[in-house]
C-alpha cells in the first residue's frame, strides 16, 4: 500500500512534508538522507564516504554483543569486513549488557560513549533502539561540550521503535524512562535483509509500538483542550496517514518477511520518529500506554528482571488504553461533575506518589523523582479552573473527536492478529502478571507531567478500581 508520504524520497519527501500544516517552518533538519534498500548494507562504506570528508577516516562504531543474522552471514563481523576493507579505522565500542541480559539507555552507558569520542571522526551506531539512544545522545553531549558536531550515521538493526529517527532519547534516570533533547542522525541506513532477519519478536514489537497513536493522539488532544498543552497539532496524523488500513494491508508481508513489508514497516516506523522530532516531544507516540509501559519497565528494572519487548508491550497497554476511552467516552457526564472536587493538593498527591513508588525502590528516589515532574502537571491544572469549565460545556464536540481519534479494541487486535502478536500479558517474554499490569495501570498518571486519560480518571474522581475490573475481563474475553 502506498504511503501518503515516503521518506525514502530524499528532498521531495521533505518539500512535500513541509506542505503539511503544523510544519515548523524554517527548522532545519539535518536527517537529508534516509535509504530503504535491498543490499544497502553493501552500500555503507560508500555512503561513510558520501556523509563525511574524513582524511584518516577515523570512525567510532557503537554495538552492543547481541549476535545478528543476515542470510547465512553473521551480520556484525560482515559489517566490520566490508568497513576495514574500504580503509575505515574502526574504534569499536561494545556496551555492555546488564544483569539481566539487556543494554539499557542511561547516563552510565551515554558518558562512557561520549568520552570515547574523537575530534574529527565520523559515529556509526549499528543496533536496535538502545543503541541509537546511548549513542545519539552521546553525540549531542560531546557537541554541547565541545561545540564540535560529529556526523553520526544510524544502521538499524530491527523494525522495533521509534528511535532511529528522533532528536530525542529515552533514558533511565534515577530509575525512571525520561525523554531527553538529543539530536538526528544526519544518514538513516534500512538494509532490508537486516531488518528481515531480525527476529520477528522485534519485527512484531515494531507494529505494537506505531499502535500507541489510538492512545497517545486522543490524549494529547484532551491535554490541548483542557489547557495543558498547546502544541496539539494535525501533522503526525497527515504524516502516518490511514496507519491502521496500511499495517493491515501490508501484514501478510511483514509476517512472511517479504521485503516490501520489511520497507513500509520501516518507513512508517521512521515517520513516526520524525513526527515526534518535529512536534519537539514524543507527545505524538507516547501517551497513557506508554507510561503503563515505562512502569512495568520501572519494575523489572529494579528486580533486575529482564524487559519485556518494547512494543508489543506498548500494544498491550494500547489495548487497555482504548478501551478504557470506549468506557470514558460512553459513560463519562460533564453535568455531573463539581469540579471544586477535581484539584487534589500537592500535599495529596505527593504522598500518593511515595505510597505508589515505595514498593519499586524503597529509597524514595524513583517518588521524588516522579514527583518533582508531577507537581509541574498539578500546578498547570490547578492554575486552568476557567479553561476546564469551557471544556466541559463543549463537551460534546470534544468527545465527537476523541472519538474519531481513538479506534475499537477488536481492531486493534484484529492488526496485532495479523502479525502474529502476542494478545495477552501472559504471552510477553517474561510473562507480566495481572498484578504488574494493574500497578502500572492504576500509577502510570503519577509518573510525568504530561496529562493523558489517566489523570481526568484521577481528577475527575471516577472509580478506577471497578474501571479496572471492566476493562481487564473484557480484554480477556475478546
Amino acid at each position: 500500500m502506498k504511503l501518503p508520504y515516503d521518506p525514502a524520497n530524499g528532498e521531495q519527501f521533505w518539500e512535500a512534508m513541509s506542505k503539511i500544516p503544523g510544519y515548523p517552518t524554517g527548522e532545519s533538519i539535518p536527517l537529508r538522507r534516509m535509504l530503504f534498500e535491498s543490499d544497502a548494507l553493501f552500500r555503507l562504506p560508500e555512503i561513510l564516504s558520501e556523509t563525511v570528508a574524513c582524511q584518516d577516516r577515523k570512525l567510532v562504531l557503537t554495538m552492543d554483543a547481541t549476535p545478528m543474522r543476515r542470510g547465512e552471514d553473521s551480520l556484525k563481523p560482515l559489517l566490520v569486513s566490508l568497513l576495514e576493507a574500504a580503509g575505515w579505522k574502526l574504534k569499536k565500542l561494545l556496551l555492555q549488557a546488564d544483569e539481566g541480559g539487556q543494554v539499557h539507555a542511561d547516563m552510565r552507558r551515554v558518558n562512557w560513549v561520549k568520552e570515547n569520542l574523537q575530534p574529527g571522526s565520523l559515529v556509526l551506531a549499528v543496533g536496535s533502539g538502545s543503541v541509537t539512544d546511548i549513542t545519539k545522545h552521546a553525540c549531542f553531549l560531546y557537541q554541547q561540550e565541545t561545540n564540535q558536531k560529529l556526523p553520526f550515521v544510524v544502521y538499524q538493526t530491527a523494525n522495533s521503535v521509534t528511535a532511529f529517527t528522533s532528536n530525542q532519547a529515552v533514558l533511565f534516570v534515577d530509575g525512571v524512562k525520561r525523554t531527553q533533547s538529543s539530536r538526528y542522525p544526519d544518514v538513516l541506513i534500512c538494509d532490508l535483509e537486516t531488518l528481515r532477519d531480525a527476529p520477528y519478536e522485534m519485527t512484531v514489537g515494531g507494529v505494537g509500538d506505531l499502535l500507541a497513536r489510538y492512545v497517545s493522539i486522543p490524549d494529547w488532544y484532551l491535554a490541548y483542550r483542557f489547557g495543558m498543552d498547546s502544541s496539539y497539532t494535525d501533522l503526525p496524523k497527515q504524516m502516518l496517514g490511514p496507519l491502521d488500513e496500511i499495517l493491515l494491508a501490508e501484514a501478510q508481508g511483514i509476517k512472511a518477511g517479504a521485503l516490501q513489508g520489511s520497507a513500509i514497516l520501516a518507513k512508517l516506523i521512521a515517520l513516526a520518529g520524525l513526527a515526534m522530532s518535529l512536534c519537539h516531544a514524543t507527545t505524538p507516540l507516547s501517551g497513557y500506554e506508554h507510561v503503563m509501559s515505562h512502569i512495568l519497565d520501572m519494575q523489572a528494572e529494579f528486580h533486575n528482571l529482564p524487559l519485556a519487548q518494547h512494543g508489543t508491550q506498548v500494544a498491550l497497554a494500547s489495548l487497555i488504553g482504548v478501551e478504557v476511552y470506549r468506557r470514558f467516552l460512553q459513560d463519562f457526564d460533564p453535568l455531573k461533575i463539581n469540579l471544586d472536587e477535581c484539584y487534589p493538593s500537592s500535599e495529596t498527591m505527593r504522598k500518593a506518589i511515595e505510597q505508589a513508588f515505595s514498593s519499586i525502590d524503597p529509597t524514595g528516589k524513583v517518588a521524588a523523582e516522579c514527583f518533582a515532574d508531577y507537581s509541574q502537571k498539578l500546578e498547570t491544572w490547578r492554575a486552568n479552573r476557567g479553561v476546564h469549565e469551557n471544556a466541559l460545556r463543549d463537551w460534546p464536540a470534544i468527545r465527537h473527536t476523541l472519538q474519531n481519534e481513538t479506534a475499537a479494541v477488536e481492531r486493534l487486535k484484529e492488526i496485532l492478529q495479523a502479525v502474529d502478536s502476542p494478545l495477552q500479558w501472559s504471552e510477553l517474554s517474561p510473562p507480566v502478571s495481572e498484578g504488574r499490569v494493574k500497578t502500572a495501570f492504576l500509577n502510570a498518571p503519577l509518573m510525568r507531567k504530561r496529562l493523558t486519560m489517566g489523570d481526568l480518571l484521577i481528577f475527575f474522581n471516577w472509580d478506577r478500581q471497578a474501571l479496572w475490573n471492566e476493562v481487564w475481563s473484557t480484554l480477556g474475553t475478546i
